[in-house]
């Protein structure tokens, strides 16, 4: 299923609206999409067409997991 994952320099750096950004394959599909406020936002394509939502849900679950091991984790800045 998740076959690679990699943090991309982050959208907006420096800037009060910063966004972490991140790429994943799924299944020999490349996705990326943003992390903010615990949510994951996806970029086009969206991942909603091809994947369950039930596997979708663990996949959003595990790139948060990940982000938190990383010490990369963050959300909205004051």
């Amino acid at each position: 299923m998740l076959q690679k994952f990699e943090v991309l320099t982050p959208l907006f750096e420096g800037q009060a609206n910063e966004r972490l950004q991140f790429k994943l394959n799924i299944d020999g599909h490349d996705y990326r999409g943003i992390f903010h406020n615990e949510e994951v936002h996806w970029f086009q394509p969206q991942p909603h067409n091809k994947i369950d939502e039930n596997e979708l849900d663990f996949i959003e679950s595990n790139v948060c997991e990940f982000l938190k091991k990383m010490d990369i984790y963050f959300t909205e800045r004051s």
